[in-house]
C-alpha cells in the first residue's frame, strides 16, 4: 500500500471513530451531519466489525438511527461476532428502534431452518434477535420480532427456543406457543418442555396446563440418558402432590408398557418416601405388583430400601394387592427373589412389625435354600437366630417345605439345628396344617378376611401367623 493510501486509511479511520464517539455521546444531530459531510460513511466498520449504526442502536439514539439510514446505512450489517443493529435492539428492549428497523427490511431470522437439519446445531457466536429479547425479559419486543417472522422454533446447541425459557416465565412460553413453537420438541437434556415444567412443583403447574391447551404429550418418554420418564415421573420426583393430581386427570399414563425397563412412577413415589404420592398413584390403578426393572415390584422396592416410613408404604402396597411372596425369572437367567425373602436380606436387624405384617398378607416361610427357591428363607431364619429370637421363632413355627439336607448343612446351634431337624422329618401338627390351609383357602390373604369367619380372636392372629 503506497504512502498516500495509508494516510487516506488512518484519515478515514478516524473520521470513522469520531463518529462513533459523537453518536455515543449523543451529539447533536448536525455534527453527525458534518462528520458525514466532510467523509465519515454510514456503512464503513469503526472497529471489530461494528458500524456507525450499531452504536445509534446500542446508544438508543433514534434521531441518529434515522439519519444513518436515510444516508444508506446498512440495516443488516454484522460485527465481527455476528451481531446486527437489530440484535442490540432486542438485547437492550429498544422498541421503537426495532420497529424503525424493521420497516428498512430488517432480517429478524439469521439462522436458516432449510439448511440446518440438525437437532442441535452447532453453537454459534451469537443468538437470534428474539432469544436475546426473550432473555433479558423484552415481551413487547419478543412478540414484535414474532409477528415480523422471527421464528419461535429456533434450534440452537441446548436445543429450541421453547427449551431455553424458563417454565415458571410463563409469558414467554405463551408467547412461543402461540406463534406455533412446538410444545413437544426435546432440549440437549433430553427433556420436553412439559417435563421441565413438571420438575418446577406447583410453580410449573401454570406452564403445564398452558403446554396441555397446546397439544403437548402427556405421556411422551424422555430421551434414554433421562431414562425415558414421562412427564409424571418428573411430578412424582417433583413431590407435588397437586402436580401429581392434574397429570392423572388428563389422561398420564400411570402405569408402563411391558417392555419398559426402567423405574415407574410408583416405583419413584416409593424411594421418595412418600406414602401420599404411593396412595394417590395406586388410587389411579398403578400395580403394586409390575416389575419393570432387576430390583423388581413396588413392594421389592419398599422392602429393601432404607425409608423413614417404610412400614406405613409397606402396608398401602399390600392392601393395594401386592404379592409378598411373588418372584420373577428374568430372560437373561436371573432369579428375583419374593419381597419378603428380600426385606430380611437387605438389613441387619428386621422391623418385627413388618414381619408380621407381611405374615398377616399371605407371606410364606418356605424352609428351602433360596438358591433352590426364590421363597427359601432358610439363611434368613440362620440370620435372626441369636440377634432376633422372637422373629426367629415366628418364622420357625411358620415354616413349611422344610429342605432337611440344607438344614444339616447351615450352622446351628447343634439344639436349635436338632429341633429344627425334628420339625423338618416329622409330620406337621394338625394345628399347624389347618392354619396353612386355612391360609390357603383364603388366598390371597387379607386380615378383613378373618372378620367374617366364626373365630376367636386369638385362633385369628394365629392364622395370620402369630406363634400359638
Amino acid at each position: 500500500m503506497s504512502t498516500t493510501a495509508m494516510r487516506s486509511s488512518e484519515e478515514q479511520h478516524k473520521l470513522q471513530r469520531e463518529l462513533a464517539d459523537k453518536i455515543t455521546s449523543n451529539a447533536p444531530l448536525d455534527e453527525i451531519r458534518i462528520l458525514l459531510a466532510c467523509g465519515a460513511k454510514p456503512s464503513e466498520a469503526v472497529t471489530q466489525g461494528l458500524r456507525p449504526l450499531h452504536y445509534a442502536c446500542y446508544r438508543d439514539y433514534e434521531d441518529a438511527v434515522r439519519l444513518l439510514l436515510l444516508r444508506g446505512a446498512l440495516v443488516d450489517a454484522l460485527d465481527e461476532v455476528g451481531y446486527s443493529p437489530l440484535h442490540l435492539c432486542a438485547e437492550h428492549g429498544n422498541y421503537q428502534l426495532i420497529e424503525l428497523l424493521l420497516k428498512y427490511m430488517a432480517r429478524v431470522c439469521f439462522v436458516d431452518p432449510e439448511k440446518e437439519t440438525s437437532l442441535f446445531p452447532r453453537a454459534y457466536k451469537c443468538e437470534e434477535p428474539l432469544r436475546l429479547a426473550i432473555k433479558h425479559g423484552h415481551y413487547d419486543c419478543a412478540r414484535l420480532l414474532l409477528e415480523h417472522g422471527a421464528n419461535p422454533n429456533a434450534r440452537y446447541f441446548y436445543g429450541s427456543e421453547i427449551t431455553q425459557v424458563r417454565s415458571t416465565d410463563i409469558e414467554f412460553v405463551k408467547l412461543l406457543l402461540m406463534f406455533g413453537a412446538d410444545p413437544n420438541v426435546y432440549d440437549r437434556d433430553g427433556l420436553t418442555p412439559l417435563m421441565k415444567a413438571c420438575r418446577h412443583r406447583e410453580k410449573g403447574l401454570p406452564a403445564v396446563k398452558l403446554l396441555l391447551e397446546y397439544d403437548a404429550d402427556i405421556n411422551a418418554l424422555a430421551m434414554p440418558k433421562q431414562d425415558l420418564r414421562t412427564p409424571l415421573h418428573y411430578a412424582v420426583l417433583s413431590g407435588s402432590s397437586a402436580l401429581v393430581d392434574y397429570l392423572l386427570e388428563h389422561g398420564a399414563n400411570v402405569n408402563m408398557p411391558s417392555d419398559y425397563d426402567k423405574p415407574a412412577p410408583l416405583d419413584l413415589a416409593v424411594l421418595k418416601d412418600d406414602p401420599d404420592l404411593v396412595t394417590k398413584l395406586i388410587k389411579w390403578g398403578a400395580s403394586p405388583n409390575a416389575i419393570y426393572t432387576y430390583i423388581g415390584s413396588a413392594l421389592h422396592l419398599a422392602s429393601c430400601s432404607n425409608l423413614v416410613n417404610q412400614y406405613e408404604i409397606i402396608e398401602i402396597l399390600l392392601r393395594a394387592g401386592a404379592d409378598v411372596n411373588l418372584t420373577h425369572c428374568f430372560s437373561e437367567g436371573g432369579v428375583l427373589k419374593s419381597p419378603m425373602v428380600e426385606y430380611f436380606r437387605s438389613r441387619d436387624e428386621v422391623d418385627p412389625r413388618v414381619v408380621k405384617l407381611m405374615f398377616a398378607y399371605g407371606g410364606k416361610a418356605i424352609m428351602k435354600s433360596p438358591i433352590s427357591d426364590a421363597r427359601g428363607q432358610l439363611r434368613n431364619l440362620l440370620k435372626v437366630h441369636r440377634t432376633q429370637p422372637g422373629v426367629f421363632v415366628q418364622l420357625a413355627s411358620m415354616g413349611e417345605q422344610f429342605d432337611a439336607l440344607t438344614v444339616q448343612r447351615l450352622p446351628f446351634p447343634l439344639e436349635t439345628r436338632m429341633r429344627l431337624l425334628q420339625q423338618a422329618v416329622s409330620a406337621p401338627s394338625l394345628q399347624h396344617l389347618c392354619r396353612l390351609r386355612l391360609r390357603s383357602l383364603l388366598s390371597p390373604l387379607r386380615p378383613e378376611k378373618l372378620q367374617d369367619l366364626p373365630l376367636p380372636k386369638q385362633v385369628m392372629e394365629y392364622v395370620l401367623g402369630a406363634p400359638y
